[in-house]
């Protein structure tokens, strides 16, 4: 299976694609199978934490799981999303193929041919897809929930300070105590999901 690593390197990286290949992504296609297929892998991998089969996806993207849904869901992989470098195919053993997103942000892109060799530029904003389709650990949003609530239990503990509500000695002995596991749990956060937090707090 995929290490975590891989996982966080799929969500924090954004992936340039063609103007044909991006309008899977696009509101017009939301009816459509392949944009269907792109969000049932995308919440599949979040539950699983790691790739998805092809019976799960046909499942969740049509309702339905029998050989003529897994076979249309397959062809529509093949022929559009894994040309256009959206999701990736991986091979376990014989019986065991598996399917994941390569990202989950994505920006469109033009291609422009000069006289100095193609190139291509950025079209509008970076699209992702929703963050509670992204394949995060439970550990990443308990190690958040207990960073703000030692935040907030100093915040009141310096204002009850500053109100003359609670002594010097008991005010130091608690700022002592919630600083030391605050700057624990922010340890960890930085050393393990630093990117993660930035994407999923600050630009959210």
């Amino acid at each position: 299976m995929l290490s975590e690593d891989d996982l966080f390197a799929r969500i924090i990286n954004v992936k340039n694609l063609k103007e044909n290949c991006f309008k899977y992504l696009e509101e017009s296609s939301k009816e459509l199978l392949t944009q269907k297929i792109i969000y049932a892998i995308s919440e599949l991998t979040a539950e699983k934490m790691g790739p998805v089969k092809l019976s799960e996806i046909a499942l969740k993207s049509t309702g339905i799981n029998d050989k003529l849904k897994q076979d249309l869901v397959r062809l529509t992989i093949e022929k559009s999303l894994l040309k256009c470098g959206l999701v990736e195919k991986l091979k376990y053993a014989p019986n065991d193929v598996r399917y994941i997103l390569t990202a989950y942000r994505f920006q469109k892109i033009k291609e422009i041919d000069s006289f100095r060799g193609a190139s291509s530029e950025p079209i509008g904003d970076v699209f992702e897809l929703p963050k509670s389709s992204w394949p995060i650990p439970d550990d990443f949003y308990l190690l958040l929930a207990r960073k703000y609530g030692y935040e907030e239990s100093l915040k009141k503990l310096h204002t009850d300070y500053d109100g003359d509500l609670i002594p010097r000695g008991q005010y130091e002995n608690l700022n002592n105590y919630y600083t030391k596991i605050l700057d624990i749990i922010r340890e960890k956060l930085d050393s393990k999901y630093s990117s993660l937090e930035k994407l999923v707090i600050v630009e959210s």
